[in-house]
């Protein structure tokens, strides 16, 4: 990540031993005596966690959980809008159906936005224009209107994900990039759990208009720590010539001080031409797009699959909903234990090790449901395996995104990879509609959800090879033990 050097007198970091060693990493060895070079990519890849890490880590995860709450709530009070539209409740299953839609199209077009104008920039627009969308939903008086906020909605948000791991990834170290960008990552989960919660005990009586106001409100309220608390990318600043101050000011929101008269030179390296989205097939990249691509397919397709487990089991088994969500909700709850510590998992053992493992874990557990016979010892450690890596896999290749691709590209590549594997997981419902409407059984169908983790498991390794010869052809991946 060696995107830019800073010429200066000695950096007066904070007095850490950490500190020194990152600093001491990042300065050059040429020059005249008093004149040090610092590599501001080595300076971040070996800065220690500190303050300002853990403050913007903190706010881009209730960013996303604020995301995943107006998915989520959204499916729940359905009945309760239909009723007040006058409506039949199915007749407000395409408005549901496009927010996803417009989630996946937000991924593909305004991702490459948060390369261009800055990740902190962008974050602000879309919450404050996010707001204003959730908020419409409130004033819906038809289904048509109600369908167009609720896609709008969706497209804000999904260019508010690209836009907040791209920022973590470019402020954290390598030892820990993968546990800080996993965290933010997480806020999904529990923004879906904190929605459901929140529906439970506060629909009946704020009502569905006040779910929205929730929705709308807690945007809003985000925006004024993003601008006191949360830098813009110093990566970023650094590639659009911004003034010294400027990076200066933004790597002192993360508690690295550096001399006031340093002075920043050019990038050592400029990455193509600025058009993220087509570079991120260049560089010897586009074999490893296009398998990244198609492997976090696979991997959502299963999850959706498995989200399907209890119509699976009602038809196929007579088992009743109620009877599978109790046990479902158990395995929700490690889905949420997943998605927090897969990012640690991957640091600490290897990316592609910890893909490869969960994922056959995912696999073995799915078949597992079906061999074990419903409420056994055997089928409750099997739903709670599945929940955990089944979500552990699509965490752990969402995670994978953002700590590959260069600075200049993360935002196009995290949006555009949501995109596409949304696009593609969309397979899923048709592929339980063929397996229900053939009346398969439950055997065929919980293995027909296992089959793409298998592919997961063997595509991490040829993900891992492309890696490696991304990085052999330039800097498109960090030198890091963690690519194992």
């Amino acid at each position: 990540m060696n995107e830019l050097v800073i010429d200066g007198p000695a950096a007066s970091v904070s007095a850490t031993p950490a500190a020194h060693t990152a600093v001491d990493t990042a300065v050059g060895k040429e020059g005249a005596a008093g004149d040090r070079k610092i590599d501001l990519g080595a300076l971040l890849d070996a800065s220690p966690v500190r303050r300002g890490h853990v403050v913007t880590v903190a706010t881009l995860f209730c960013v996303l959980l604020i995301d995943g709450y107006d998915l989520q709530v959204t499916g729940q009070i359905l009945p309760a809008v239909a009723k007040a539209l006058g409506v039949a409740t199915a007749s407000l299953t395409g408005a549901y159906a496009v927010q996803p839609i417009g989630q996946a199209l937000g991924g593909l077009l305004l991702s490459p936005l948060s390369d261009r104008f800055g990740r902190k920039r962008m974050l602000v627009a879309l919450l404050a224009l996010f707001s204003v969308a959730t908020l419409q939903s409130v004033f819906a008086t038809s289904v048509t209107g109600f369908a167009v906020t609720r896609f709008i909605a969706g497209m804000l948000g999904g260019g508010l994900l690209p836009a907040a791991a791209s920022l973590v990834a470019d402020i954290s170290s390598i030892k820990r990039r993968s546990t800080m960008v996993g965290i933010v990552y997480a806020g999904l989960g529990v923004g879906t759990v904190g929605a459901s919660g929140l529906v439970a005990l506060a629909l009946e009586r704020i009502g569905w208009q006040g779910m929205y106001v929730v929705g709308a409100l807690a945007p809003l309220l985000m925006i004024v720590p993003i601008l006191l608390l949360v830098p813009e990318s110093p990566l970023h600043l650094a590639r659009t010539r911004a003034p010294s101050t400027d990076i200066l000011g933004a790597l002192r929101k993360l508690s690295i001080l550096l001399s006031p008269d340093t002075r920043f030179g050019e990038p050592a390296r400029r990455l193509g031409t600025g058009i993220s989205i087509i570079e991120i097939f260049g560089g010897h990249r586009a074999a490893f797009t296009l398998v990244l691509w198609f492997t976090c397919i696979c991997g959502l397709v299963s999850v959706t699959l498995l989200g399907l487990g209890a119509t699976f089991f009602h038809e196929f088994e007579g088992i009743s909903v109620a009877s599978y969500a109790a046990y479902a909700s158990v395995a929700g709850v490690t889905s949420i234990v997943a998605g927090l510590s897969t990012g640690f998992m991957m640091d600490r053992f290897g990316r592609y090790r910890v893909i490869a493992l969960y994922a056959l874990l995912a696999a073995l557990s799915l078949v597992g449901l079906a061999v074990f016979p419903f409420g056994s010892a055997g089928f409750v450690a099997a739903i709670v395996i599945a929940g955990f890596f089944s979500w552990g896999t699509y965490q752990s290749l969402n995670i994978l995104t953002p700590i590959v691709y260069p600075a200049a590209l993360r935002s196009a590549a995290v949006g555009w990879k949501g995109g596409i594997s949304r696009f593609g997981s969309s397979a899923a419902p048709l592929i339980g509609a063929a397996l229900l409407g053939h009346q398969m059984g439950l055997k065929v169908a919980m293995c027909t959800a296992a089959a793409p983790m298998v592919l997961v498991v063997l595509l991490a390794p040829v993900l891992a090879v492309l890696e490696r010869r991304m990085r052999a052809h330039g800097p498109a991946a960090p030198s890091s033990a963690s690519a194992s």
